[in-house]
């Protein structure tokens, strides 16, 4: 993968919001990606897809790609870079 904040190979790091409901997952996610160029955002509230893409719109963050997994919504999210217009 390459990312434009982290080049080639980088990691995300992950949230971990299972168990969570909302909006517990996406101000998660929110608090770490002020730290991180990259997360990865794993929840089981049904209600984290359609909150995570209103994020994304409302953010500038980026989804880069978003699957379920046995039962667990699992997405990687970029941070909006400051040169990038919303």
């Amino acid at each position: 993968m390459k990312s434009e904040l982290g080049g080639e190979g980088v990691s995300p790091q992950r949230v971990d919001a299972r168990g969570k409901a909302c909006p517990l997952p996406i101000v998660e996610l929110s608090r770490a990606l002020r730290s991180f160029a990259l997360c990865e955002l794993w929840s089981t509230d049904p209600a984290t897809r359609r909150d995570l893409i209103a994020f994304c719109d409302a953010t500038g963050h980026r989804l880069l790609d978003a699957r379920d997994e046995d039962g667990v919504f699992k997405a990687r999210v970029e941070r909006k870079r400051p040169d990038r217009p919303e």
